[in-house]
């Protein structure tokens, strides 16, 4: 007994259908760099039709790609089946960006796949100019704010603590906002927000800062940054960054499994005075337990041990806080 033909279009009809039926520019050369596949999307680019370019060779028909990039790109497509993705000036339409995709095909030849990235460039300069705009505006209003507290903590009832405490914590924050500029209020990692916190202090001559890489989502790095200011203030008046021969260590590990994935943080500080028993707890204390435990809905501990203070955090892994 006979079986009949499956019915229905071929997969090179299919294939072609595909092909025609996307955005993108789409053309292939055999082993000879003769075309042997341009779409619609092609004709449309390139403004000719499939019919002039078919079987003709493609430096025949682009002769200005020879010593150029690509034909490096596709050569190495051919000769060594290397795939190369970039970005260029259009050399046929200089007004407009590309994207070029160039693979090897199996059996031999090169697929080319030509994407008009003009707008999504323009769009990318564009936003690029906002966020440079309010990075702008945001550091002029924490400049401004800046001298409005230092003309209003003028006042001799106010102590000269007081004030430095205070203008240091908005140095912190326009630290931190430093931090979140370079990578375009993204966020940040949890190393740059440390590195920036101990630069002031001596960096890496009194700093051992180590840990995997963990990303902090904008509003949480602002609060790790705070709080850790707090913490190297401190230390720095009272603990171990004020000798000569004081040190602090900073470290942090993320362990457990899938949503139970945490981040376990330890500030340890050594060879600095003696700790006593401390006083009342102050704002920074306060800023350091309540502002890291809410924002990483953290568990936190301040410990004043005999050889130095020990500052431990135990978080979450969340979308704020997250590996890599």
């Amino acid at each position: 007994m006979s079986q009949s033909k499956p019915s229905g279009p071929s997969y090179q009809a299919r294939l072609e259908a595909v092909l025609e039926s996307v955005n993108d520019g789409f053309y292939a050369l055999d082993a000879d760099w003769r075309y042997v596949v341009f779409n619609r999307a092609a004709e449309a680019y390139f403004g000719v039709s499939r019919d002039v370019v078919m079987s003709r060779v493609i430096w025949e028909i682009f002769p200005q790609g020879l010593g150029t990039p690509f034909e490096g790109y596709c050569r190495a497509a051919m000769d060594q089946g290397v795939s190369t993705t970039f970005e260029t000036t259009s050399r046929l339409r200089p007004d407009r960006v590309v994207e070029l995709r160039i693979v090897p095909m199996r059996g031999g030849g090169v697929a080319i796949t030509l994407t008009d990235i003009t707008e999504r460039k323009t769009a990318d300069a564009r936003q690029r100019l906002l966020v440079n705009e309010l990075n702008h505006r945001v550091k002029n209003t924490l400049a401004t704010v800046q001298a409005i507290a230092a003309q209003s903590l003028r006042d001799p009832d106010v102590a000269p603590e007081a004030r430095e405490r205070f203008l240091a914590r908005l140095m912190a924050l326009a630290s931190a906002n430093d931090v979140l500029v370079a990578r375009t209020w993204s966020g940040a990692t949890l190393h740059s927000v440390a590195a920036q916190m101990a630069r002031p202090h001596g960096d890496g001559e009194r700093f051992a800062i180590e840990g995997p890489d963990v990303h902090l989502a904008p509003q949480t790095a602002t609060a790790m940054a705070l709080g850790l200011h707090e913490l190297a203030t401190n230390a720095a008046k009272y603990g171990a960054l004020s000798t000569p021969d004081g040190r602090v260590s900073l470290s942090w590990t993320v362990d457990g499994k899938d949503e139970f994935r945490r981040l376990r943080l330890t500030w340890r500080e050594r060879g600095g005075p003696a700790v006593g028993k401390p006083g009342p707890s102050g704002f920074g204390s306060r800023l350091i337990k309540r502002g890291l435990a809410s924002e990483l809905r953290a568990e936190v501990k301040l410990a004043f041990e005999p050889a130095g203070v020990v500052f431990t955090l135990a978080a979450p892994l969340s979308e704020s806080l997250r590996e890599g």
